[in-house]
């Protein structure tokens, strides 16, 4: 994986490559520049980005649930860089967490979710099975 750990850049530049792929994209909400919506085709993504050497996500359970409202969601866990991404829908990730049957933090309401590479592949460790090696740098699926 490559080295780049300034958060805000990568995720700009995440988000410059779907608009590229989607078009224009706006908030979900004002307060949360991490969660955008294209309108057009009712698509919600989610850009979450954690250091290269420490792989660690937090995903909220009340976003899981937000996400939903929309017809095709997606969180993209960012690895260090924009071109280190897996691009996971969200009913797939609700799915697994659902069936590992992971229960959120009751302080903080979040799954935490540690990338890890094994025999198998890349996956969280707390879901290993679910095969991010599928969802990797995977932008097309967003068209």
């Amino acid at each position: 994986m490559h080295n780049k750990e300034n958060a805000a850049a990568e995720k700009l530049k995440i988000w410059r490559l779907i608009e590229r792929i989607l078009g224009q994209t706006e908030r979900a909400v004002n307060y949360r520049s991490d969660w955008k919506i294209h309108r057009e085709t009712d698509t919600s993504i989610l850009v979450t980005f954690s250091k290269s050497g420490q792989t660690f996500y937090d995903v909220s359970k009340k976003d899981l649930e937000q996400f939903a409202s929309c017809r095709r969601a997606f969180i993209v866990f960012a690895a260090g860089s924009h071109k280190d991404v897996f691009i996971v829908p969200s009913q797939e990730l609700r799915e697994h967490i659902k069936t590992q049957g992971l229960v959120a933090s009751q302080r903080f309401g979040d799954f935490k979710l540690h990338l890890v590479r094994d025999y198998r592949g890349m996956c969280f460790r707390e879901i290993p099975s679910l095969n991010l090696a599928i969802f990797f740098n995977q932008y097309a699926q967003l068209i």
